[in-house]
């Protein structure tokens, strides 16, 4: 067991030597007759060692692999996990790192602000705020954990997925939702990535009982645009559209 003892020290389970050491003698039980005391003997014969060394360090490296994979799996799997999304009833904030603001037409009020928010996000949200005779309501979606609403989307370049949190969830008085992602200009080296994959989320979840429409949207000037077509980058706005509440 002390020899067992020096082995797999990349595992943390109590029971490690133990489940180690009976694998082990099953092994040479089950492929040479050899039992107890007698299969104690072949492993720690001296010119045995090297060679049980280098199978049971093999062994503990393979599983090693084979875990980590799994784990991995299982994270993806728990990490994009659908649910059923809606504004929550209440939300709790860190007071050392938000502030109330001033707003009338969120979702939730008092509306709580970051202290970091981008100077894109309150223009925004000023915009919104002049414009609620034609907004329902508006929500400053949090940016992580499952509480939030996460769209699912792979950077170019890359077979991993990630999650992004839309910025804004705004119902219209005509009932129709938009989803935006405030940027700025060039801001975001995924923006691309991250408003195509909110447009195919779009497409898949729109009904006619529930429009949706959003992107990724930027000002410019006095304007906020946003493309109902895939995008490859947020410089070239040429055939963007206006998001013009009146008309939503």
């Amino acid at each position: 067991m002390a020899y067992i003892a020096t082995k797999g020290h990349q595992f943390e389970s109590k029971e490690r030597t133990t489940k180690i050491a009976n694998y082990l003698l099953e092994i040479i039980a089950d492929f040479f007759g050899i039992f107890d005391t007698d299969a104690k003997k072949v492993v720690l014969y001296h010119s045995n060692r090297p060679k049980f060394d280098r199978i049971i360090d093999t062994a503990l490296e393979k599983y090693a692999l084979i875990r980590e994979k799994a784990r991995k799996e299982s994270a993806a799997k728990r990490m994009f996990k659908q649910y059923s999304w809606e504004v929550p009833e209440e939300r709790t904030y860190d007071s050392e790192t938000n502030h109330i603001e001033d707003v009338g037409n969120h979702a939730l009020l008092p509306f709580v602000q970051l202290n970091q928010a981008s100077g894109v996000e309150k223009e925004f949200i000023a915009y919104l705020e002049q414009n609620s005779q034609y907004i329902d309501w508006w929500y400053k979606n949090g940016d992580k954990g499952k509480q939030h609403y996460a769209i699912e989307y792979s950077p170019e370049g890359s077979n991993s997925k990630s999650l992004f949190y839309v910025d804004f969830v705004i119902r219209m008085k005509n009932g129709h939702i938009y989803l935006f992602d405030t940027k700025s200009k060039d801001s975001d080296i995924f923006a691309a990535d991250k408003h195509n994959a909110l447009l195919k989320y779009i497409k898949e979840n729109t009904t006619e009982e529930q429009p949706l429409n959003g992107g990724v949207i930027l000002q410019k000037e006095e304007n906020w645009l946003f493309s109902s077509l895939p995008i490859e980058n947020t410089i070239d706005t040429q055939n963007w559209s206006c998001f013009y509440p009146q008309n939503a």
